[in-house]
């Protein structure tokens, strides 16, 4: 079992960041690299049951289900993996939310598996490298948002 949540505080309001993470928002990420594309199968409509498939860069692709979203003060995502592609993971499930924090935000991302053949420490490192690089992603876009 792998239990693990990453989390950062950016200086840009959680509406921005949100703009990135929320469930329509992915397709944002694939200008970072670590994506490739991230579609709608049925259409981008943001309801329980919704599907996502995103491709990585080795052209290998997993798919997303939306369990909720939810946009009050705080946002939140919630979704499984119903095809956990490459991934030596089964029965996950992630969250995503967003938390005003005065003039900035806090962004949280979360998720919970059953590990197949992999040592929690290395799929530990792996999750979190990819986490930490949407986390920089979306640092350079706040710096570009404020030089322009």
């Amino acid at each position: 079992m792998a239990d693990f949540e990453v989390a950062a505080r950016f200086d840009a309001p959680a509406d921005f960041v949100w703009s990135f993470v929320s469930w329509e928002g992915m397709p944002r990420l694939t200008e970072g690299g670590f994506f490739t594309s991230a579609d709608f199968p049925a259409g981008p409509e943001v309801r329980p049951g919704a599907l996502r498939r995103v491709t990585t860069p080795d052209g290998s692709a997993f798919i997303e289900q939306l369990v909720e979203q939810s946009s009050g003060a705080v946002h939140i995502c919630r979704y499984t993996l119903v095809d956990t592609g490459p991934f030596p993971l089964t029965d996950y499930s992630g969250v995503v939310v967003v938390t005003p924090a005065g003039e900035g935000c806090c962004l949280k991302f979360g998720h919970n598996a059953t590990l197949v053949d992999i040592s929690e420490d290395a799929w530990r490192a792996s999750w979190l490298a990819i986490e930490h690089q949407v986390f920089d992603f979306i640092r350079s876009k706040i710096a570009e948002s404020a030089n322009s």
